[in-house]
């Protein structure tokens, strides 16, 4: 008898249902119970990213398309119809999700193997965070030798989409090879950008609300669906990666085949895999065919390639999500003048927000209420071959910041965020004049610089999408104030903070006449720039003791 392992009747996705409880389920169970599962939940955010990715995939090709709002829209008042066709569809494809059939296992490719017959071991498949010390450190030794195909399901899929760069085992077949080696190519297409998601209440909803209608999302228009295919209706792959393969459409950036793949094991367990070198993908101006993320101008890639380029907005790992919320909303981003291109806008916002936006246009979807997006990313290391750090980021939205005609909010929010930038600017260059004061040289001062700005910054990154989200039910100008005050009494706390711990010779201070530099000229410095940067309030209630505050 054939050994088999049919991702639609085997369980093989975690997930969590709306009642908290974790359950593991199949691709038909995953599609029938949609309305009742809160989301997926596997062992790690990229993981859980990329099989979301995967899912929508299925969706696109179910919902055939869907080719227009009102077809979209059937959907969203019918809950249950999309559990019913993505059954339908994918036992049309059944023998394609097999992960051990012999001819066209499910993201592999038969037989490939390299010259000399050796296959990697788990490590190879199974990410770690960062490099050299493993996520999982409960597979130290035996924890690696195997895992069951259920787990190995997920980590194939992981693996086409963040598999980071770096020599790989070259396949007999692969013109490409040389000495037996596949040469870097560059990481999996969705470790290449900052994966953005809307939420839903249930997955159904979130599934949906990530299946856009490309039609009507910007950039997306010239999307046909019946050439945007996923790889389980094409012939399987050889041995050989494409160089310059095109991705047509979401579907094919869902499941773009980064790399060949083949899973080597016993009846209940993987033990190892063949992990060669797939299809190539390029970021530059992918705009047209990728819904799940930003994109920024780039200065250098334009000028290369003299014509405006839009690369991937990655997730930086060093600032919150809500920092990069003029990167989420169009209404937000800045323009830049461009020799030889006029105005540009810096940012472009993820297709799915797009879309989300002209839902509410549309009245398809309320025009109040919460949005919840989660953001996704790897930052790797040294030459894209390494994972150096996961981001994992959620932001809830009011609804009412993407309608372009709610002009003092989008005011409101764009002021709160560079007011928030100049506090802790203004922070920065306290630290480094106290730092000065007390002797210090010109790279602790940047050290000095940058403890004030994460010290501020743990706290605003708590309170900022709070306040975001309050939005949604208050007046933007009550809301203005509201974070004036806060963001005020914050710097005079760091301010307090930062004073305090200063040395007893930075009292005395350092230099002469103008260039002279002690506690007391970097307080009066820090509360000028704070004054001009929010006003302070001219109530009889706001406190007066402000230009006399000392430091016990």
């Amino acid at each position: 008898m054939t050994a088999s392992f049919n991702l639609l009747d085997e369980p093989w996705i975690r997930v969590a249902r709306l009642d908290g409880t974790p359950a593991e389920v199949s691709l038909l169970d995953l599609f029938r119970d949609a309305e009742s599962i809160e989301g997926i939940h596997g062992e790690i955010a990229s993981q859980d990213m990329a099989i979301l990715r995967l899912l929508l995939a299925i969706c696109h090709r179910a919902m055939d398309g869907p080719k227009d709002l009102d077809a979209w829209e059937e959907y969203w008042d019918k809950p249950g119809m999309l559990g019913t066709d993505a059954a339908a569809y994918l036992e049309r494809f059944r023998d394609r999700f097999d992960l051990r059939d012999p001819e066209q296992p499910f993201f592999q490719v038969a037989g490939i193997h390299s010259a000399s017959g050796k296959i990697s071991g788990l490590e190879s498949l199974i990410v770690d965070v960062p490099n050299g010390n493993p996520f999982f450190t409960t597979r130290i030794a035996e924890g690696l030798d195997s895992i069951t195909w259920a787990e190995a399901a997920r980590w194939l899929v992981h693996v086409h989409a963040y598999d980071p760069s770096g020599i790989r085992s070259g396949a007999v077949g692969d013109p490409q090879v040389k000495n037996g080696k596949g040469y870097p190519i560059g990481p999996g297409w969705t470790g290449q950008i900052g994966a953005v998601a809307v939420t839903g209440k249930n997955l159904e909803r979130t599934l949906l609300l990530n299946t856009v209608v490309c039609k009507e999302t910007e950039g997306l228009h010239e999307v046909n669906s019946e050439f945007d295919l996923a790889p389980w209706e094409q012939d399987p792959n050889g041995p050989a990666g494409a160089s310059a393969l095109e991705p047509t459409g979401p579907v094919s950036c869902y499941t773009w085949q980064t790399r060949r793949v083949l899973l080597h094991g016993e009846d209940n367990s993987v033990t190892g895999l063949f992990l060669g070198n797939g299809d190539k993908a390029t970021p530059q101006n992918r705009f047209p065919v990728e819904p799940m993320t930003a994109w920024r101008f780039s200065e250098p890639q334009t000028k290369k390639l003299k014509a405006p380029v839009y690369m991937p907005r990655k997730l930086p790992t060093d600032r919150a999500f809500w920092r990069g919320l003029s990167s989420l909303i169009a209404q937000l981003s800045p323009s830049l003048r461009v020799k030889g291109a006029g105005e540009v806008t810096r940012f472009m916002p993820p297709g799915v927000v797009d879309f989300y936006q002209g839902l509410m246009m549309y009245e398809i979807i309320p025009l109040s209420g919460l949005i919840p997006l989660h953001a996704t990313g790897i930052e790797y290391g040294a030459k894209e071959a390494v994972v150096s750090e996961l981001v994992d980021d959620s932001l809830v939205l009011p609804a009412k910041l993407l309608d372009p005609k709610e002009t003092r909010l989008l005011a409101v929010v764009r002021d709160a965020m560079e007011q928030t930038e100049q506090v802790a600017g203004a922070l920065r260059n306290l630290a480094a004049n106290l730092d000065r004061a007390s002797g210090g040289s010109p790279d602790t001062a940047t050290a000095a610089r940058e403890r004030a700005s994460t010290a501020f910054y743990q706290v605003i990154d708590e309170e900022f999408p709070r306040w975001l989200a309050s939005l949604a039910e208050i007046d933007p100008t009550a809301g203005r104030e509201q974070w004036r005050a806060l963001l005020r009494s914050e710097a005079w706390r760091q301010q307090d903070l930062l004073a305090s711990a200063a040395p007893n010779a930075a009292f005395a201070g350092r230099g002469e006449g103008t260039g002279r530099m002690d506690v007391s000229r970097a307080l009066v410095f820090f509360r000028a720039a704070l004054n001009k940067i929010i006003p302070p309030p001219e109530s009889n209630d706001a406190p007066s003791d402000e230009a006399e505050r000392t430091v016990a």
